[in-house]
């Protein structure tokens, strides 16, 4: 197999893996037996706050202490997670496929 074929393949590889990493769903386990969905790392769709205290004055009592987890900032957590590693690829992947579109080895001349 010549460079420039596997170039090609290579770079598709690995842009079709950050182009799907980048579409697949990012979730948030919540604590429970299911997960809060946070949209992807296109469209990130943010989680409604709870709405069970609204209007309740908070007083921090240790024996009745409950934690609520912040999912809106899970969600921009793990997001950004898949940002990272997600738009290296998609870059990498690109350029792969263009060096392999456009890579022309020199011809030796005897």
């Amino acid at each position: 197999m010549n460079k420039r074929l596997r170039n090609l393949l290579v770079g598709a590889a690995v842009l079709i893996a950050g182009v799907v990493g980048l579409f697949l769903p990012v979730s948030v386990w919540n604590g429970g037996s299911s997960t809060v969905g946070c949209g992807n790392a296109i469209v990130a769709e943010k989680p409604a706050p709870s709405t069970t205290n609204l209007g309740q004055i908070s007083v921090d009592v240790p024996e009745q202490a409950v934690s609520h987890p912040d999912y809106a900032a899970q969600c921009d957590a793990a997001i950004s997670s898949r940002r990272r590693w997600g738009i290296p690829l998609v870059i990498v992947g690109t350029a792969g496929l263009l060096l392999g579109i456009f890579y022309r080895p020199r011809r030796k001349t005897t």
